[in-house]
């Protein structure tokens, strides 16, 4: 049976245990909103008891640390959720950005300039030998190609502000690879004793989470203490080491980029990085590597169609007995590069309306012109118009839209659902951490009182004595 002195113990180790219990559900309280905070609780057993011959006596309460609310399967879960919204969102948002640039429908968009400049050769038929209609038809003719400079410029840009991104993305994912093996370091020194640093761990968990968001990674927790990062099959962070990544394009394919893994590592075939990472950076890799050489391809092959099929039949018109040359430049066919012939720059008069020499009231070039806007012809294996032809690009690219977006959104909202299961378990409450305050609080009142019993047991023996 415990002493006094045994029951002073049981006594002080309860003061101890609330007094610990109170102190970190003040710690809960005043990082309720503080972002990444897991809440804590206080890690206690029953002391060893007092064996005896007439039974077991117990000897108090030990604390041994604080441990963390957290579910690694939720946080596991989480983050394969976060990279694979991160991967569709960034995908969604490099398609919504051509789409932007073609601005379809639009009165001012390359459909409505199509329509203009057949409008304008059919005017010219109407007045074969008006130098104001040719001038419409130069104006109308260049109106295409400034557009079509436009978008394949535009795209081009929006490739290269990606490449931008995509290097800045990897500089962050370089540094929150150092940081976590920092941390990686100070955990296992921390805990190398059993406790838990659980600060410190949510400091580690806050920057996994947006290497997950940034590149798709996967956490592996060591009996250590300390975490592996992995991306794909590489391993980026191994306890207090981390290894760096860097944007490269293959040398088999400069056109293309990946992520090259290591100081000393070189792609030199044609390997599809984009497959090894996830999130941001996998999203915006098939952004540079498909998304917009494709939309530009589409453009190039639309504009070259427009090259080739008005100059067939401009250069079979006459300019009086001179056979005619070309509307457009046939050397410039991309999008990018379109333009008029130096000839029809410089001089109206080498507008033809006429496919007969020596006849300039004909107007067959002009006609067969006009009817370019129905008339069928090859565009990527397929007989159709050139204004379907664009039609398609843009109805095709707005169904890629709708799609990714789609996908972007489902996989946000499970991000999200996941999310919200993840901080049930970690979260704070208030109305929960106000309630344990006031049970611990009478916890501590109940130990200091039982204190004031014992004295009051001594006194009274005491007395005995007398």
């Amino acid at each position: 049976m415990s002493t006094f002195g045994g029951l002073l113990s049981i006594a002080r180790s309860g003061l101890m245990a609330s007094q610990a219990q109170i102190t970190t559900t003040s710690q809960n309280i005043t990082n309720a909103q503080t972002p990444g905070y897991s809440r804590q609780r206080v890690i206690q057993t029953a002391r060893e008891p007092q064996r005896m011959s007439f039974g077991n006596f117990g000897t108090g309460v030990t604390v041994s640390g604080t441990e963390r609310m957290r579910s690694e399967i939720l946080d596991s879960t989480y983050r394969g959720d976060v990279g694979a919204a991160a991967y569709h969102e960034e995908r969604r948002d490099a398609l919504q950005g051509v789409e932007g640039i073609l601005a379809e429908p639009s009165e001012t968009g390359l459909a409505s300039s199509l329509e203009q400049f057949w409008s304008s050769w059919s005017d010219l038929s109407t007045n074969p030998t008006s130098s104001a209609a040719r001038a419409v038809v130069r104006q109308r003719g260049a109106q295409v190609s400034a557009q079509l400079n436009s978008f394949g410029n535009q795209i081009v840009d929006q490739q290269a502000q990606t490449r931008t991104r995509l290097q800045g993305m990897t500089a962050r994912v370089n540094a929150l690879s150092e940081q976590v093996a920092n941390i990686n370091a100070q955990i296992t020194a921390a805990e190398a004793a059993g406790a838990q640093a659980p600060d410190m761990r949510d400091q580690r968990d806050t920057k996994l989470d947006e290497l997950s968001q940034l590149i798709g990674a996967v956490a592996i927790t060591q009996p250590n203490g300390s975490i592996s990062v992995l991306v794909g099959g590489d391993t980026i962070v191994d306890g207090a080491n981390a290894k760096s990544i860097r944007v490269q394009a293959p040398l088999n394919d400069p056109s293309r980029l990946g992520i090259a893994f290591g100081t000393g590592s070189t792609m030199t075939a044609q390997t599809e990085t984009m497959y090894q990472v996830g999130g941001q950076i996998a999203g915006s890799l098939d952004a540079y590597n498909s998304s917009y050489p494709d939309a530009l391809a589409r453009l190039d092959t639309i504009a070259a169609t427009i090259v080739s099929e008005t100059n067939s039949r401009h250069s079979a018109g006459f300019i009086g007995a001179t056979p005619a040359g070309n509307f457009f430049d046939s050397t410039h066919i991309t999008a990018r590069t379109m333009r008029l012939d130096a000839s029809i720059s410089s001089n109206l008069n080498n507008i033809a309306a006429s496919g007969l020499a020596n006849e300039p009231g004909d107007n067959r070039v002009a006609l067969g012109l006009s009817q370019m806007r129905d008339t069928a012809v090859m565009i990527n294996g397929q007989q159709m118009s050139i204004n379907e032809g664009y039609r398609n690009v843009v109805s095709d690219l707005a169904v890629r839209v709708n799609s990714a977006n789609g996908t972007a959104i489902a996989t946000r909202t499970l991000a999200t659902q996941t999310d919200s299961r993840r901080e049930s378990v970690k979260g704070v409450s208030i109305d929960e951490e106000m309630i344990n305050l006031m049970k611990f609080q009478q916890s501590y009142a109940a130990a200091a009182r039982l204190i004031n019993v014992v004295d009051e047991m001594s006194e009274t023996l005491i007395n005995l004595g007398r």
